[in-house]
């Protein structure tokens, strides 16, 4: 229904309610009129008195329709908001309004670690070889519905981290600092970084990403932090050093680093930097002796405590210092020495640093003992024979008389029976002693004269052992002077009476145990083809290796045997653990057991090789294997544990069965 005159209806609802106008100029009222279609009509009330047919009629004219008049049934007076109501209003909207963001603003911050909306992942390996080039991958996705602005990725790298490049899409400011003005709902990247870490072995290498980002609509930042450690499972190289450690106060004594199979394709050069206490000093070491098996090698002296060593190509390279203490203040001084990398900026990155105690001692008589031709510490296997070598020399002024020497070997793991001395000394318990009886120079020693005394001693075979047992194996040796009193006040010269001391650490029980059979334990067929061997027809045989191991833990295990050129591999393997692989170009099989944890005491690999001989082998033995090789390192010891298997041959030393009917000779 439309209204035609809004004024006649103003004044025909006044009259037909009655309404006073006075009281509606106070309290501004108004009346609503609700017509049939729903529509409401809020008409202000003037006063005005008026007949029902005067009503009727000004109905007639204000509204037209269908004919007929709206139904006023439902009137609606309603008051108008004031200003305080509408104040309120306004608060109320402005609360729900900030009560929203700050639900919305609290559920982001306190969200941030559980699930944030940027996420991050860094994918790295755990463990890396020292230089060897590795990748950071840094993923990131917006996971919310939102937009995300300002966002900053900040990456902190390992403090012994080289950075070689950078992949991504986005530029980095300063190599470290990744940003986007704006990242979409539901996007997100890669990002790629190249380098090395340069550190010392089993250290941790921490990498921290902050991000930062703020949200649509949310004035605050919110930020995140994320960490990577990367440790450095193994140096490229091996290296050993022999030295003195037991040294007499003023006496200048050598040390020997050996440095074998350098990587050159990781670092081209080095520097070896010597500290510790002041007490000891470097000593003619202007010419070093270099025993490189190449000449591509070269050191410069670049002070008394610090050479520069530079390569040109892989080799093996043996360094030769003197060393001495200038007085005895303490019963040990360090000697550290260190192996050092610089890069483009001269930084220092230590990847190998080594402290060796070295005992004082004031006396007289010097005594030293070794150990296989070394004087420190060293591992050593299960059966493994002990060379050792007393030397022993008056540094003193005045003649020692009766002179006694002892060699302590404190151990619960050496075979006594098989003591070898040509000095027949005498033998009680654990030690072995020399008079002038057994060693005559021992009668009497004039200043400045030296002798030796040589034994040897093997290590006991495995067997079961006590809980208790230390498995090392500890030597020194011990003086006493017969004329002690003719000494005097000099005599406290005499009281420092014992030579160095050397660790023996037992490494873990491991051995290998290789057979060529055609017929197994079964008697069963396992080779095929005429046995002997027949000119022009092929044999094949199985090859067997257990290997057992108790005690301690192994890392790069490694089994290698290189077969002739005449032994044909038949590609027919089965092993219990590890990678077995051929290589064709050197005819040689490699298997590989990344690590092998105590409590499995025996990994097996069997495989089939083949052999066409030909006239020129007839009625020979012919070589099926010259040895297998293995290695292994030592967890405990840091020993790399090395055995060798004994030659085979087509006679089928280890098959009994064969034996019968094969003397191994080619027909």
């Amino acid at each position: 229904m439309k209204i035609k005159n809004k004024k006649k209806a103003q004044d025909l609802l006044f009259k037909k309610h009655k309404i006073d106008n006075n009281s509606l100029e106070d309290v501004s009222e108004y009346i609503e009129v609700n017509s049939s279609d729903d529509v409401s009509q809020k008409i202000p009330v003037k006063n005005s008195r008026l007949s029902s047919d005067e009503i009727e009629d000004n109905l007639m004219e204000i509204y037209s329709d269908d004919g007929s008049l709206p139904d006023f049934k439902t009137i609606k007076i309603k008051k108008k908001r004031g200003f305080f109501l509408s104040l309120i209003y306004f608060l109320l909207v402005i609360g729900l309004i900030s009560l929203a963001v700050y639900f919305v603003f609290n559920y982001f911050k306190n969200n941030k670690d559980a699930s944030s909306v940027l996420e991050l992942n860094i994918v790295a390996p755990e463990k890396v070889v020292l230089g060897e080039d590795f990748f950071y991958e840094i993923e990131y996705k917006n996971i919310s519905n939102y937009n995300l602005n300002n966002v900053k990725i900040e990456i902190n790298y390992p403090e012994n981290f080289i950075l070689s490049e950078i992949y991504s899409i986005d530029p980095f400011s300063e190599n470290k600092i990744w940003h986007l003005d704006n990242l979409a709902a539901r996007i997100g990247g890669k990002i790629k970084i190249r380098g090395k870490i340069i550190n010392q072995e089993g250290l941790n290498n921490l990498l921290s990403i902050k991000t930062s980002y703020n949200i649509n609509g949310i004035s605050s930042d919110f930020s995140k932090e994320n960490f990577n450690s990367v440790t450095v499972s193994s140096l490229p190289f091996q290296f050993s050093e022999d030295y003195f450690s037991t040294v007499l106060v003023g006496e200048e004594y050598p040390l020997k680093i050996n440095i074998n199979d350098f990587p050159v394709d990781k670092m081209k050069e080095f520097i070896i930097n010597f500290s510790g206490s002041e007490l000891i000093s470097l000593v003619d070491n202007n010419k070093l002796e270099n025993s490189a098996t190449s000449s591509g090698i070269l050191i410069e002296k670049i002070d008394n405590n610090n050479y520069k060593i530079k390569l040109e190509e892989e080799g093996d390279l043996s360094l030769n210092f003197k060393y001495k203490v200038a007085s005895k203040l303490n019963e040990q001084e360090p000697l550290i020495w260190k192996l050092k990398y610089l890069d483009e900026n001269n930084k220092e990155f230590i990847f190998l640093e080594k402290q060796l105690l070295l005992e004082v001692i004031k006396s007289d008589l010097h005594l030293n003992i070794s150990i296989n031709d070394q004087s420190s510490d060293f591992p050593v296997n299960f059966g493994e024979r002990l060379n050792y070598v007393i030397k022993y020399s008056n540094k003193g002024d005045k003649n020692m008389k009766d002179l006694v020497i002892m060699a302590v070997l404190d151990s619960d793991f050496l075979n006594w029976n098989s003591v070898d001395d040509l000095n027949k000394g005498k033998i009680s318990r654990q030690t072995i002693s020399w008079t002038f009886r057994e060693v005559p120079e021992l009668k009497e020693l004039a200043p400045g004269q030296s002798g030796e005394i040589d034994f040897s001693i093997a290590v006991s075979d495995f067997k079961k052992f006590d809980v208790g047992e230390k498995l090392e194996i500890k030597s020194y040796a011990q003086f006493s002077v017969g004329n002690i009193e003719d000494f005097g006040d000099d005599s406290e010269r005499l009281t420092d009476n014992r030579s160095n001391i050397i660790l023996n650490n037992l490494n873990s029980n491991l051995t290998i145990k290789e057979s060529v059979l055609y017929f197994d334990e079964d008697n069963i067929p396992v080779g095929s083809g005429p046995l002997p061997p027949v000119v022009g027809e092929k044999t094949t045989f199985r090859y067997y290796w257990s290997i057992k191991n108790s005690l301690h833990e192994l890392n790069d295990v490694k089994i290698e045997l290189s077969l002739p050129s005449y032994v044909i591999w038949d590609d027919n393997f089965n092993i219990s653990a590890g990678n077995l692989r051929f290589d064709n170009n050197e005819n040689k099989v490699v298997w590989l057991i990344n690590r092998w944890p105590v409590g499995i005491d025996e990994i097996t690999a069997e495989f089939n090789v083949g052999i066409i001989p030909t006239s020129a082998e007839y009625n020979k033995i012919i070589i099926l294997s010259s040895g297998s090789d293995l290695s292994a390192k030592d967890i405990e010891t840091g020993a790399i544990i090395i055995k060798k298997t004994d030659v085979k041959t087509s006679k089928l030393e280890d098959d009994v069965i064969a034996g019968f009917s094969n003397d191994g000779r080619v027909r």
